[in-house]
């Protein structure tokens, strides 16, 4: 288990908890929310990790645009970035999340 797993099980103990407690709606769906936003960046980190098996280019461009070496966290740390960046146009942020192709996006940032 990955250190974006292990804070994905701790928020989904939190919201286990939240309901138990009969937590405000409101609150729960905060967390809902963000817990959608972290399995939609862990989702995504991964797939594009996956690319870069088949693709060394995306390595060599993450490695120039100052990401690092090819690896979970540094390719987690762009996909966040390039989702932070992304317009939402009010749309929730894991939905956007999906839609992006991120290794598509990192060629592209690369040049």
């Amino acid at each position: 288990m990955d250190e974006y797993e292990e804070e994905i099980a701790t928020l989904e103990g939190t919201l286990v908890r939240l309901r138990a407690e009969e937590a405000e709606p409101r609150v729960i769906d905060e967390y809902e929310a963000e817990l959608r936003n972290l399995v939609a960046l862990h989702r995504a980190a991964r797939e594009t990790l996956e690319a870069g098996a088949a693709d060394p280019r995306l390595a060599r461009a993450l490695a120039d645009l100052g990401f690092g070496d090819w690896t979970l966290g540094n390719v987690y740390s762009f996909v966040y970035e390039a989702a932070m960046d992304a317009d939402t146009a009010d749309r929730e942020l894991a939905a956007v999340i999906q839609e992006i192709d991120f290794p598509a996006s990192l060629l592209a940032a690369y040049g």
